[in-house]
């Protein structure tokens, strides 16, 4: 075989590895920019949202109407203390399933929930 085909049959493989990493990253990317836009709306600034003088049901349903996407119990009690009234992931769980019950707080899955 001519030096030159050998040449060229590898750069083919090495253009076809190469392709493929580049596939791959354009899938992690576009992986990693979804997760990041779930982040963002999963955040709630402090400024933004003021529950201090509400009753904790009132702030939970208050943080999930707020967020744009659904919440987890940690994530509600976070938001919830952060806006200024303090909440455990445990004392969440009690308060939402009256709000379930309520038809003010909707179970998008297990273990998410979003306002009604």
């Amino acid at each position: 075989m001519n030096p030159l085909e050998d040449d060229l049959k590898q750069v083919r493989a090495e253009l076809a590895a190469a392709e493929l990493e580049y596939q791959r990253l354009e899938a992690q990317i576009a992986a990693l920019r979804a997760k990041e836009a779930t982040l963002e709306g999963l955040i709630i600034k402090p400024s933004k949202l003021n529950v201090q003088g509400m009753t904790k049901a009132e702030a939970i349903v208050a943080v999930l109407a707020q967020s744009t996407e659904p919440m987890t119990l940690g994530q509600i009690a976070d938001a919830v203390t952060a806006a200024g009234s303090v909440l455990k992931p445990d004392g969440a769980s009690v308060y939402l399933d009256g709000l379930l019950k309520a038809e003010k707080v909707v179970r998008v899955k297990r273990g998410l929930y979003r306002a009604a």
